[in-house]
């Protein structure tokens, strides 16, 4: 019998005990991947000395498994890959990764900035896209993690990035759908929202 219980995150539904244990998967590849990448375990490193080990936190993933081709994912404001879920890629101006069923991978950029978006994994690390610096907070060093868990599960989270994340995407099953993590709070968001009704109205 399955006592776990079901959250609803906006237009996905993934029962919590499944969130769990995607969070103890990334923790535990997580270092893996630092030994793997020195540019990462570096960046990491300056990231927790500056802000401390607590800034690292697991938000509520977002399934991107069953998403219309492609998916957006605006990191830092304004910096975007894309995700296709029929070949499992992530894709951006700079290159490409083609995701491995079991493994995690972690988004962010180096430290000393050099404008680069780089996905990690335990075989190395990947330059998908530039960032623009001009913006007011740009991506962090260890800004998401993606786990591709199985077919049907492909498991996005942000981990307190402070500029936030944005993912856009159609599923198959749920429709249309935004999902925003926004480092704000309730009374005091960083990211602003406007929704704008298009239905014809009579003037």
């Amino acid at each position: 019998m399955d006592n776990s219980e079901t959250t609803t995150i906006g237009p996905l539904t993934m029962q919590s005990s499944v969130a769990v244990g995607i969070r103890e998967m990334v923790l535990t590849e997580f270092d893996k991947i630092r030994a793997s990448n020195p540019d990462l375990e570096e960046a990491y490193e300056t990231y927790v000395a500056q802000y401390g080990k607590e800034k690292l936190t697991f938000s509520d993933p977002l399934n991107l498994g069953d998403t219309i081709d492609p998916a957006a994912l605006i990191l830092g404001r304004n910096c975007t890959i894309f995700y296709y879920d029929y070949s499992k890629t992530l894709k951006g101006s700079l290159g490409n990764i083609n995701l491995k069923l079991g493994e995690v991978y972690i988004i962010g950029r180096r430290q000393p900035q050099d404008s680069k978006l780089v996905v990690w994994s335990t075989r190395g690390g990947i330059e998908l896209e530039t960032y623009n610096a001009r913006v007011g907070t740009i991506l962090s060093r260890v800004h998401a993690a993606i786990a591709f868990v199985n077919e049907k599960e492909v498991l996005f989270a942000d981990l307190g990035s402070s500029a936030g994340s944005v993912i856009v995407g159609e599923s198959i099953r749920k429709g249309a759908f935004v999902r925003i993590y926004d480092p704000g709070t309730d009374k005091s968001p960083s990211i602003k929202l406007e929704r704008i009704l298009t239905t014809k109205r009579t003037l």
